[in-house]
């Protein structure tokens, strides 16, 4: 995988004996656990195998990703050979592969609020890959801006945004979304992962008033959504077939959930329908204007506006 960042974050600050305790912490848990999504075996398979590079170390120690590993994942080119089979999987076979086709949607959709002088905000920014890797050929004149919480990501950011001839023109803001207190400033306001963690309707509906609040009127938000799936093909296999909208084999599913849901137990699967995001963006001030989904009509990307 080709990255203009050169620094591992993380690399160095956890010892070796901290991931054998977790790793042993996680091994006790599924030796007790009644049920499995997998096979006891398979899943302590999974676990060593997480062990074996640097991306699997850090879904353990901290059961989700950072703006570091998600530019890893979608900058990834499907079939390069990675040194772990494990890892191999998690980035062709797993729905990872889904999340990296809806970041090429979001690059997509950004490149139509691309004009010269137009301010255009990514929050969380990450590494800021959604902004800094779009042609502004014709529009020398915008400006960028990365808002996160997490201080490594906004370095990151910058030292991303700099190698791409952007650093004078891009701006980073250390800052809570729900404290974001910007007011008109953003032609474009891209989001792309942030309310998956939150399941609270009204601090979703406070946090798209904060995006609202932060758009020009008639600027545009560009948001992600997880819509609930169906239930896993073994427990209800009359519905197995809508599980092929998502490109997955059944074994990869298991995988997959045994992975993120027995393992690592991730935090950030909040789902919620295109129905209740909508009525949540209009209660926020927010008009849609649209909402697209992949060519198997999952993982959507909903652009709305700040009525003028």
């Amino acid at each position: 995988m080709s990255s203009t960042i050169s620094h591992l974050p993380g690399s160095g600050s956890h010892d070796d004996a901290e991931l054998t305790g977790i790793a042993a912490a996680v091994e006790q848990r599924l030796r007790a656990a009644d049920r499995l999504i997998m096979d006891l075996d398979e899943e302590l398979s999974l676990l060593a195998g997480l062990q074996e590079f640097p991306l699997g170390r850090f879904l353990l120690r901290n059961r989700g990703l950072n703006g570091y590993w998600t530019s890893y994942i979608f900058r990834y080119e499907p079939g390069t050979p990675t040194e772990s089979d494990t890892e191999f999987w998690l980035l062709n076979r797993s729905l990872l592969s889904g999340a990296r086709e809806r970041y090429q949607r979001f690059r997509t959709e950004i490149s139509r609020s691309i004009t010269d002088g137009a301010v255009l905000a990514s929050l969380p920014c990450g590494v800021m890959d959604d902004l800094v890797r779009q042609d502004y050929g014709d529009a020398p004149g915008a400006r960028l801006v990365g808002i996160d919480i997490d201080e490594e990501s906004l370095r990151l950011a910058k030292e991303n945004a700099a190698s791409r001839g952007w650093g004078d023109r891009t701006d980073v803001v250390l800052s809570d979304a729900w404290e974001l207190g910007i007011d008109s400033e953003f032609d474009l306001l891209v989001s792309n992962g942030l309310n998956m963690y939150e399941p609270d309707p009204g601090r979703l509906v406070a946090l798209y008033r904060n995006f609202a609040r932060a758009l020009r009127p008639g600027g545009r938000l560009l948001l992600s959504f997880l819509t609930p799936p169906p239930p896993p093909p073994w427990e209800a296999p009359e519905r197995a077939g809508e599980w092929q909208r998502y490109g997955i084999a059944e074994h990869d599913l298991r995988r997959e959930l045994a992975l993120f849901g027995d393992i690592i137990q991730a935090k950030y699967l909040n789902f919620v329908s295109e129905a209740d995001t909508r009525a949540q963006l209009a209660e926020a001030g927010l008009e849609v204007e649209s909402v697209g989904y992949s060519d198997g009509g999952v993982l959507p990307i909903v652009s709305a506006v700040r009525p003028r």
